[in-house]
């Protein structure tokens, strides 16, 4: 669980988890720190309490509370991303990379696109360039494994080289894991 705070506050639950306060402000004047893990392990099954003291203005308005879905994993990368060393042969070799937790194998691919995808894992979208192959071709690479990768291969997504000319290519995937039935 997650606690997004949208201004400086002190987060109490059973011990103390942590806090942001007005002299830890960006240079933008936002909290340095907005969001806060909540260990699992710290949440009872139900009536848990938990106490946010706000240092400025009370107002607990832009305060959220979001649960993670550890069962769905993404992996996002980019031509024009260059790692600190990066050479032509390294192309080759440059995958986005998918890895389930624990035992678990990789049980449906809900999005794929090599293109110009946008969003963040878990609210992807298709972009207006996305090749028609993209999803077929991570479900071949990567369902009932554990972990797989996926190249970044031109060659792969864009056969004819006519994709989207002039539009730089990302690849977006995202998929769920499980326990093979």
């Amino acid at each position: 669980m997650f606690l997004y705070c949208l201004f400086p506050c002190f987060l109490w639950y059973t011990i103390f988890i942590g806090c942001s306060s007005v002299s830890y402000l960006t240079p933008l004047g936002k909290p340095s720190q907005e969001v806060y893990h909540i260990p699992r392990a710290f949440l009872n099954p139900t009536d848990n309490l938990l106490v946010i003291f706000e240092e400025i203005e009370g107002y607990i308005d832009g305060v959220q509370i979001l649960t993670v879905n550890r069962n769905t994993i993404c992996s996002y990368i980019t031509e024009n991303y260059l790692d600190n060393v990066h050479t032509a042969a390294d192309d080759a070799k440059r995958s986005a990379t998918l890895s389930c937790p624990d035992s678990k194998r990789i049980l449906n691919v809900e999005f794929a696109s090599y293109g110009n995808p946008f969003g963040t894992c878990g609210n992807y979208f298709l972009g207006n360039c996305s090749s028609p192959v993209s999803k077929k071709f991570v479900e071949k690479q990567c369902l009932g494994k554990s972990r797989c990768d996926v190249p970044f291969d031109k060659k792969i997504f864009d056969r004819d080289g006519d994709l989207c000319p002039n539009i730089p290519k990302y690849l977006a995937i995202q998929a769920v894991c499980g326990e093979k039935k």
